[in-house]
């Protein structure tokens, strides 16, 4: 992440709050009659230290990310905008004498909450913020300078929604429903399947979870991440490209580093990649793809040949978050038994069937069954992935029926608990 995005400004905002306060102390209004420096000073001048510890703490909260989003220089347009246009109100029905940076923080936080929602919330979030702002002015407004609140807001949810602050440089945002066409334009210049199936699965489920690289209205990558409910902590990388055009600037590398960053607040401990060996003309098209994970520390854990068609591997990469604290491996009961219960198509397959199974009493059974029915089902291939405790417990039964380990996934349901898997062709 660049040096803009780093939290200076936000930084910066909280050190003059604690310094102010620390040479003034406390500051319950302001002068009857400032003038225009004290007028700018009393914003950071504070009446308790509790005022001054929640007002930095917000900023905190909402700062830090929203400088994330829009850089160094347009978090202080925002602030010096919330900070002038609610100062010049709050003056003006109410009068000069208020202190605190409660207004900037107030419309960082509202940027914050907007900017990240999914869009079908955001009228909900515009209605409670009104719903704030009332009751603030109805019960608050002979106590606390309300309207600096009130209008930062305002600034706020309208930098949003007026997409004030499209950046000159590409950043991270998260993706709407006006992105998708371009979205899908650029995966259709990768993969033609892959813009199909991200155009159904994306107005299927909506964009949560999804990113786009965007400079200023230009949408120039995508990328996402899902995470495994199956899991403690694991997640799965989703569509991540980049348009032709843009491609050996680094900007994939951003892309990547920015949304590991934000997996870092969710606490994801893993993210793994899927992918595969597809090749034009001898020369894979996801190289690009390989490479990139490959310089972030990413290793390939796992190997299925012939998974999405006859000739064509599924490869799986695996990259440990280099902030989760490392863990010691936790236990669980040792599992009695294993049932295989039946076949289904494999995601992203073509003849590859998948078999369903759940933890049994007792035992290793139904595999024959569940294999079968595949078969039957005019599949070329049949593949499992297991708990390795479970795998370990049904290991022999699978090599008695033909199938052979593909690898694993480490640490993929919990740390110490892999994701084993097995592959066994059959025959038409």
């Amino acid at each position: 992440m660049d040096l803009a995005r780093q939290g200076w400004a936000t930084l910066t905002l909280c050190a003059i709050c604690l310094i102010v306060f620390a040479i003034e102390g406390v500051s319950m209004v302001g002068d009857a009659d400032p003038s225009l420096l004290d007028m700018g000073v009393n914003q950071f001048r504070h009446g308790t230290q509790i005022h001054l510890a929640g007002n930095i703490g917000i900023l905190l909260f909402a700062g830090l990310r929203v400088e994330r989003e829009i850089g160094f220089t347009n978090t202080l347009i925002l602030v010096f905008a919330c900070a002038v246009l609610g100062g010049v109100v709050q003056n003006a029905l109410v009068g000069p004498n208020f202190v605190g940076i409660s207004g900037p923080a107030y419309g960082l936080a509202t940027f914050a909450v907007v900017q990240h929602a999914r869009p079908e919330f955001r009228v909900w979030i515009g209605i409670l913020l009104f719903v704030i702002a009332v009751a603030e002015v109805l019960t608050l407004g002979d106590r606390i300078a309300v309207w600096t609140h009130v209008i930062s807001m305002f600034v706020g949810a309208l930098a949003v929604f007026g997409n004030l602050f499209g950046s000159s440089e590409p950043t991270l945002k998260p993706m709407q429903m006006t992105h998708l066409s371009k979205v899908v334009a650029i995966i259709n210049e990768t993969d033609e399947d892959d813009a199909l199936d991200a155009e159904e699965t994306l107005l299927k489920r909506g964009m949560d979870g999804m990113f786009v690289l965007m400079q200023k209205q230009d949408v120039l990558g995508v990328t996402g991440y899902a995470v495994d409910e199956d899991t403690d902590g694991s997640a799965w990388l989703s569509w991540t490209y980049l348009t032709e055009a843009r491609r050996g600037e680094g900007l994939g590398g951003q892309m990547m580093n920015d949304l590991l960053g934000r997996l870092n607040e969710m606490s994801v401990r893993k993210i793994f990649m899927a992918t595969s060996d597809y090749a034009e003309d001898g020369v894979p098209i996801y190289a690009d793809a390989f490479k990139l994970y490959e310089e972030f520390g990413a290793d390939i854990e796992l190997k299925v040949p012939d998974y999405h068609s006859p000739g064509e591997t599924k490869i799986v990469y695996g990259l440990n978050n280099p902030e989760y604290p490392e863990e010691a491996p936790i236990q669980r009961d040792p599992p009695k038994g294993v049932r295989f219960t039946g076949a289904y198509l494999a995601p992203e397959a073509e003849g590859t069937m998948g078999i369903d199974w759940q933890e049994a009493d007792d035992g290793v059974s139904g595999l024959a069954e569940a294999t079968a029915s595949a078969a039957k089902k005019k599949g070329h291939m049949a593949v499992l992935a297991l708990p390795s405790d479970l795998s370990d417990l049904a290991q022999e039964t699978l090599s008695a029926e033909g199938y052979a380990n593909c690898g694993k996934l480490a640490d993929f349901y919990q740390t110490g608990l892999h994701q084993v898997w097995w592959s066994r062709h059959l025959k038409q």
